[in-house]
């Protein structure tokens, strides 16, 4: 069995904000999407909603649906070039060693 890296808190945090910038979503599509526990997602769309990040656009006593806010897209625009760099930073430093 294969063992996968531990994402950061940024990681996750950033591909749950990926995946709702596609479309609104619930905590199970994102879960799935994503590849995150639904119990971390919701956790998670907790702390980007306190943020500002995302909203709860509809709930409901069986379902939560999610949406990604203007300043969470901005956010990801944003983040997108610098996480881009720093994976750049990392490929050119792991092919040095």
């Amino acid at each position: 069995m294969e063992k996968r890296d531990k994402r950061t808190f940024d990681n996750i945090r950033q591909n749950i904000l990926l995946s709702l910038s596609e479309e609104k979503k619930t905590i199970n599509e994102i879960s799935r999407k994503s590849d995150i526990n639904w119990r971390t997602v919701e956790n998670h769309l907790t702390y980007l909603s306190g943020r500002g990040l995302v909203n709860e656009a509809f709930s409901s006593e069986y379902v939560r649906i999610f949406e990604i806010t203007h300043e969470g897209e901005e956010f990801v625009r944003r983040s997108n070039g610098e996480f881009n760099r720093r994976i750049l930073r990392e490929v050119k430093i792991s092919s040095l060693g």
